[in-house]
């Protein structure tokens, strides 16, 4: 039987930011499609209801928990442990990428051992929660703006209603961008149960207790894996045996 070794990969932070982040986007997306497009109204005066207003309310309370959230985990890649960092600029990051695509498509029976994100997974969250997370936020703040022309976020977001060619291209790159976070979840949970029940090594637990489980006759490239440091079977047992010393959070 192969024995596996447990390893901390994901720090408090780390798990914070992943449910804050996935209850901000689900909140934003419910309210969001009600202020695109009502389904319902409630009958009586608006002023004894203010339905559209609550939901606004909610949207842009939410929209700015979203933001800092995005920004304290812009901190954490410098704060945080390897695993906490994305360093896509390597050549090597790009080729193990379309290698692990090819073997979540079941093109390939081999796959680059990885203790926290794989390529693939990373490149997702680049994508997704950073560059589309990034573009909402602005577009959000720019629509917003529009509602006082004489007001503060007009001066600090209006200018970005005149780049995007006007308010209505503003919502469509809003709305359009909104329903690529479903797209996301799909293939996010995909990957996920995928890892989890074919290596067995606690990917879906991880993210509540920080924990995952790694084989101690692998080899994780330091390359390839997130980690900067090679997780061979000498550093598993050190990393178990010091996990609740060095990684507090």
């Amino acid at each position: 039987m192969t024995q596996k070794e447990q390893v901390y990969v994901w720090q408090i932070p780390i798990r914070l930011f992943h449910w804050v982040n996935a209850f901000c986007i689900t909140i934003l997306f419910i309210t969001g499609m009600y202020i695109g497009h009502p389904a319902f109204t409630v009958s009586g005066e608006a002023a004894g209801h203010f339905l559209m207003g609550t939901c606004h309310y909610v949207h842009v309370v939410t929209a700015l928990i979203f933001t800092a959230n995005m920004l304290f985990r812009l901190y954490w890649f410098w704060a945080g442990n390897d695993y906490a960092k994305l360093r896509f600029w390597r050549k090597s990051f790009w080729q193990d990428t379309f290698k692990t695509l090819k073997y979540y498509l079941f093109l390939s029976k081999k796959s680059t051992p990885h203790v926290g994100h794989n390529s693939l997974a990373s490149l997702l969250y680049l994508c997704f929660i950073w560059l589309a997370g990034s573009m909402m936020i602005i577009t959000g703040m720019a629509m917003k703006s529009g509602s006082d022309p004489n007001g503060t976020w007009f001066a600090l977001f209006g200018w970005i209603i005149p780049v995007l060619g006007g308010e209505y291209n503003v919502r469509i790159w809003h709305h359009l961008l909104a329903w690529g976070y479903p797209l996301f979840l799909i293939g996010h949970l995909y990957m996920l149960f995928r890892q989890d029940i074919l290596d067995k090594d606690g990917t879906v637990s991880s993210i509540i207790t920080g924990y995952k489980f790694v084989e101690t006759n692998s080899c994780a490239s330091p390359d390839l894996d997130l980690s900067s440091e090679t997780i061979s079977a000498g550093a598993l047992g050190a990393l178990g045996a010091v996990s609740s010393q060095n990684n507090s959070l």
